[in-house]
């Protein structure tokens, strides 16, 4: 039973998570286009995301296979290990400047970083 909770809570707490980064990305990008499906499973540590952008006429669907956090006491990274798209020219965009590469998580959302570990 206690299992079972705890598997409930984790996808609870991955959809909740989910919802408020689709929402902090679409008010931000408007002018591109929107995330319109977002899912996190973050014992797994992947990331699936399906985004529709201005000029495409069909979605692009993005696989995060693997990602890694790291915590400072000042900040903390996100780093995506490995990735896939819908599309060659993204995945191909995707090795040359996001897979491996560091990214800097904002001071103000290291709060929400807690949800993904």
């Amino acid at each position: 039973m206690t299992g079972n909770l705890h598997t409930f809570l984790r996808g609870s707490k991955d959809a909740a998570l989910a919802l408020a980064a689709r929402t902090f990305v679409n008010t931000r990008f408007t002018r591109i286009g929107q995330m319109t499906e977002l899912s996190v499973d973050t014992k797994k540590r992947t990331i699936r995301v399906r985004l529709e952008l201005k000029g495409e006429d069909e979605p692009i669907d993005i696989h995060v296979k693997k990602y890694s956090l790291e915590r400072r006491t000042t900040r903390a990274t996100l780093t995506i290990v490995d990735a896939v798209a819908s599309r060659k020219w993204m995945t191909e965009a995707m090795k040359e400047f996001v897979i491996g590469q560091r990214f800097a998580i904002p001071q103000r959302a290291v709060a929400i970083l807690k949800l993904l570990t």
